[in-house]
């Protein structure tokens, strides 16, 4: 197996697994891994947290080759967490329900040498090398396991997952071999059009950018010697490189600064925040959650699920949860009180009753209509008699907080979780003082819930797995992760294969390696990395010729040629003892 066993996945999460197959990576990937992690162990092991060193041996990373995600799942179980292979960008909530679970969900693509400083897209360079090594810390942990747990509450609104669809697609578009400029300027200009609409900023977007300021680009420490964590800049070897030079602002970390400030995901930040500790986070975190719909319910609550025009679920004061989309709230002010409280709330999209996080077996026969409206009561009538209930329905009606009218021919009583009390209806009818209509269910039995008050709005449904289940439109065949092997590539690939094969096979015979360098030079004139893997198994074997000239002088051209090289071969050739000279 390539990941936690997939029985040990909650079902409604299975779709979103991938299966890690190793021989999808080329010759060239397990180079670009070899990079990355030679110049990160180089770099890291003085800029990092102290623990990032240890923490790539604790999670079952090597430097040699792209990791088997079994081998990283098998080293997190030590540390009470565990790793599942997923198919790049997943949506956010999911994202954060498995982050919940303990579990590191590990995109398993390799970027393309062309983006090996930096990819938007979701990889294994950026899950493995980048989010892995800080687990290792017990308070690092203790953040992620809580911003999971919080962040899974959090609303996420309409807009939020048109953003999403526009980075995901922008992200597969730049690591897809085969695309053209014109498909990338086309997705990039859609992306900004969507990125630059103005809108109230979500508890989810609110929480994405407090997560992009200390999980992805995050600095602890002190701001005159700061210590990267985030997995952004780990596994960014040109933007951390660059960082920690005072032209990138550091700001000590705080959670108004944080979740006020936005980010471009396509550009270097300009600033980044430095948190004193991980425990400083996790106060923070819990300062933002008592602000959220789920802590503060009641009417603030409802107004942001009404906002978010996305699924939430509505929480009773008996402990009922409503599922749905929230279009429409009426409001009261109780006798004495000078501040109104929600009377009630109409609700459409996909619907679904529980309790407890459980769908209620009882209520999921009944078919909601296109919307239902759930009103409130004040307690003498939601704990009245159920025979006083049921008269007032067939006579007066039955009146709710706000003075609506409720009429209705009672069918059978259901009492959910030992609080919850439940009155099926038939022919029911809700109207205003003024005889005007709020709702009307004529055709199907409709589930009236004796409640007085909404104590929590969240995001997304309250079964999750039910709800998933039965309304994604996504495969469950599990699929496998993408490869970088094109028609173009593969003499290339075949090439580094053999320079690979020559130094793990110790091998001493230059001039298996001077015919490499003659078919680097007759059909690849602007590869730069194999020429840098050459120059290095020279240096090893302590070979200097008119050949290793000759690379030093193609590695200087490149690096001239495209200024975005420059530091990456530079830092390659330190690697070997060596400079590049301009």
């Amino acid at each position: 197996m390539s990941q936690a066993p997939l029985e040990t996945i909650p079902e409604h999460l299975r779709e979103y697994i991938t299966e890690q197959d190793p021989g999808l990576y080329t010759p060239i990937d397990h180079a670009s891994w070899r990079y990355i992690m030679r110049v990160s162990r180089a770099f890291f092991g003085k800029h990092a947290h102290p623990l990032y060193l240890q923490g790539l041996e604790a999670t079952g990373i090597s430097t040699e080759r792209i990791p088997r995600i079994s081998e990283m799942d098998e080293a997190l179980r030590k540390m009470g967490w565990r790793a599942v292979a997923i198919n790049g960008f997943i949506p956010p909530a999911i994202f954060l329900e498995f982050q919940s679970l303990r579990l590191l969900a590990i995109a398993c693509d390799m970027r393309k040498l062309e983006n090996l400083g930096y990819t938007p897209s979701p990889d294994i360079v950026h899950e493995a090398a980048g989010h892995a090594p800080i687990v290792a810390d017990p308070s690092y942990r203790a953040y992620l396991e809580a911003y999971g747990e919080i962040a899974r509450n959090a609303i996420i609104t309409k807009y939020d997952l048109e953003l999403y669809d526009a980075i995901l697609k922008l992200s597969e578009i730049k690591e897809d071999p085969n695309s053209t400029k014109s498909q990338i300027n086309l997705a990039q200009k859609h992306f900004e059009q969507v990125a630059a609409k103005e809108v109230e900023s979500s508890e989810a977007a609110l929480l994405t950018r407090m997560a992009w300021w200390t999980t992805e680009y995050g600095l602890v420490g002190s701001l005159e010697k700061p210590l990267i964590y985030g997995a952004g800049l780990l596994s960014s070897v040109a933007e951390s490189y660059n960082c920690l030079k005072p032209s990138v602002k550091k700001i000590p970390f705080s959670l108004e600064a944080s979740i006020k400030t936005s980010y471009d995901i396509t550009r270097p930040q300009p600033q980044l925040f430095v948190a004193k500790s991980f425990e400083e986070l996790t106060r923070a975190l819990d300062a933002f959650a008592n602000t959220m719909a789920y802590r503060r319910g009641g009417i603030y609550g409802l107004e942001v699920a009404k906002r978010a025009e996305n699924t939430v679920t509505v929480v009773l004061d008996n402990g009922i949860q409503y599922t749905g989309v929230v279009t429409d709230i009426r409001t009261a002010i109780p006798a004495g009180a000078s501040t109104p409280e929600e009377a009630g709330l109409m609700i459409g999209g996909t619907k679904q009753i529980s309790f407890h996080d459980q769908a209620t077996e009882e209520l999921s026969q009944y078919h909601l209509g296109n919307r239902i409206y759930i009103p409130l009561f004040e307690k003498p009538v939601a704990s009245a008699k159920s025979e006083d209930i049921q008269r007032k329905l067939h006579g007066s009606g039955l009146h709710t907080k706000d003075g609506l009218r409720i009429q209705g021919r009672f069918k059978k009583e259901i009492t959910v979780g030992g609080l919850g009390k439940v009155m099926v209806l038939e022919q029911v009818k809700i109207t205003d003082t003024s005889e005007k209509v709020i709702f009307e269910e004529r055709q199907k039995p409709y589930p009236l819930v004796l409640a007085t008050k909404v104590t929590s709005v969240f995001g997304g449904a309250a079964d999750r797995k039910t709800f998933t289940l039965k309304n994604s439109t996504r495969s469950k065949k599990v699929k496998s992760h993408k490869t970088n092997l094109t028609d173009e590539n593969k003499g290339l690939n075949l090439l580094y294969q053999r320079v690979r094969d020559f130094r793990e096979q110790g091998r001493q015979d230059v001039s298996a390696l001077d015919a490499i360098v003659q078919e680097l030079n007759h059909h690849y004139l602007n590869d730069w990395l194999l020429r840098l893997e050459l120059l290095e198994v020279y240096s090893r074997l302590k070979h200097n010729s008119v050949t290793t000239a000759q690379l030093r002088n193609n590695l200087r051209a490149l690096s001239e040629a495209n200024p975005d090289l420059k530091d990456l071969i530079q830092r390659g050739m330190a690697l070997i003892g060596e400079e590049l000279i301009s």
